[in-house]
């Protein structure tokens, strides 16, 4: 068995932006990652700008890899509307958007420099224990699945994206009963750096402006999504109603969808074992908050440990675990609010969801407020 001293479970941007700040802090660090290549990854991310700011002082950014967000427009089909500007709340912008590879290739190049720090194994994390004062973890081979070993480590971060669960750490789920579509359309009049966040019968659509183009979340339900599916209809639907106004729409040819769950973990800390972004909680993309979320929990660990030592660190991760508790909280209850809220049919509902969106508008101190804590986090 190999002693490590910090172990991270996962090679994506939570994972990689953990080992690159601990290194610069002059710790040793240990990546796992069962991802050969994420060079072929598509998806793009939502950045606020608090998170683009840590990752700017990381030197994690090009700017001519991002699009910048300046507006969110937020609409309840037939009655409310509300937007959102970056003057607002005094930022030259709300966030931006970058592909998911992009960040994993600009994290790998700030990783290079501390080759001394950081070492990468590849291989999938399997059976994981946590101890007083170590935790262990057997891994298997990226190909073969055969066993390579196992890792004791001082300390081990589990930033793997929800695909593992540690056994002795409770969650809170829910299912929605939703599937979020994923595309891609290139609207036939400027986006203007505008982001919208649309309510309809059907469920809560995001547009993401990313380049020229929209990536487009929407999150309906599951059997209205076999149907669409089923009958090839998902163009049909998105070419009435509210998106006429980007003229007509053609979606890329790669089309991704995955089912909709809440999942909180209780605590996220045991012992020796530390949950950090989606492992530790994965949320509705209504307010396109998980990797905000993640690198959050990243910033607090990391600025805990900075000074920690032997004698001390299990007070940082006590401190870890209560100083994301309201944070994590305000958000996933947040969305959750929206996500759940937002699914009833009842006539009179319907209008105060359309009322509530008309509100924010009207209480500027309040929709600056929310923004806040949306872009900051509390």
């Amino acid at each position: 068995m190999q002693d490590k001293k910090i172990i991270i479970v996962g090679g994506g941007p939570i994972g990689l932006t953990a080992a690159l700040q601990l290194a610069k802090q002059g710790k040793f660090v240990t990546i796992l990652d069962s991802d050969k290549s994420k060079n072929n990854d598509g998806r793009v991310l939502a950045i606020s700008y608090a998170s683009y700011t840590f990752l700017n002082q990381l030197g994690v950014w090009r700017d001519s890899l991002a699009t910048k967000i300046n507006t969110v427009h937020i609409s309840y089909e037939g009655l409310g509307v509300s937007k959102i500007k970056s003057s607002d709340v005094q930022l030259d912008n709300l966030g931006f958007t970058i592909k998911y590879s992009d960040i994993c290739n600009l994290l790998y190049e700030q990783i290079k420099n501390y080759s001394n720090n950081i070492e990468i194994l590849k291989g999938f994390a399997k059976e994981i224990k946590s101890y007083k004062d170590y935790a262990t973890i057997s891994y298997n081979n990226i190909n073969d699945h055969q066993i390579l070993g196992q890792l004791k480590a001082d300390m081990l971060i589990i930033a793997e994206g929800g695909d593992i669960k540690f056994p002795d750490i409770e969650y809170n789920n829910f299912d929605y009963q939703q599937i979020a579509i994923i595309a891609q359309f290139k609207p036939q009049v400027p986006h203007k750096n505008i982001a919208y966040e649309r309510f309809d019968k059907y469920g809560p659509m995001v547009l993401l402006p990313y380049n020229e183009s929209y990536i487009l979340v929407w999150s309906i339900q599951k059997d209205f999504a076999l149907d669409i599916f089923n009958n090839n209809s998902l163009s049909e639907y998105l070419n009435n109603g509210f998106m006429k106004r980007f003229g007509e729409i053609k979606l890329s040819d790669d089309i991704y969808k995955f089912p909709l769950k809440l999942q909180v973990a209780k605590t996220r800390v045991l012992n020796k074992v530390v949950l950090v972004g989606n492992s530790a909680q994965t949320v509705h993309p209504i307010s396109a908050q998980g990797m905000n979320l993640g690198l959050r929990d990243v910033q607090t660990l990391t600025n805990l440990l900075q000074y920690s030592d032997e004698n001390t660190v299990f007070e940082s991760l006590n401190d870890y675990n209560k100083m994301r508790n309201n944070d994590v909280k305000l958000i996933t209850g947040f969305t959750h609010l929206l996500a759940r809220f937002l699914k009833s049919k009842l006539l009179f509902r319907d209008h105060l969801k359309g009322l509530g969106i008309i509100g924010l508008s009207n209480f500027p101190l309040l929709q600056n407020q929310i923004t806040n804590y949306l872009i900051f986090g509390i």
